[in-house]
């Protein structure tokens, strides 16, 4: 028998609403749950406000971690998030596209597919994001 934490007791969603303050700064509403790992518990969250407007991405210390030096940092702000979904692709795709975060309520919240949002021409945009920065 493993000893793994199983996602669904942790009651991990894709959309969170808070109903108190967090610890960050921002004028939290909501998080949404980019990536998840019940084994090692490192996480991606994107902290948005009351009108669902990205505050900014938080990122496990382990993650943290594996980011290239320079760019290792807990907080991140909206404007980044092309460079964390380009540097954590794997892990994000495969979180989204795992039962936890159901198809119908990704379409519902960002008005695409989980296809379309992770396509190559989507990938293509966040990189040419990225030179922008």
């Amino acid at each position: 028998m493993s000893n793994k934490t199983n996602t669904r007791d942790l009651n991990i969603r894709f959309i969170h609403q808070f109903k108190r303050s967090t610890r960050t700064e921002w004028p939290d509403r909501f998080r949404l749950c980019w990536f998840f790992d019940p084994d090692t518990l490192d996480y991606i969250y994107e902290h948005k406000n009351e009108h669902f407007i990205t505050n900014g991405f938080v990122l496990s210390d382990a993650l943290v971690k594996q980011l290239p030096e320079g760019f290792q940092k807990k907080y991140f702000e909206p404007h980044e998030r092309c460079l964390l979904f380009l540097l954590f692709e794997i892990q994000i795709v495969n979180f989204i596209n795992s039962d936890v975060v159901g198809s119908d309520e990704f379409e519902n919240t960002f008005g695409v597919s989980k296809n379309r949002y992770f396509s190559t021409e989507a990938i293509d945009e966040w990189t040419e994001q990225i030179e922008l920065l």
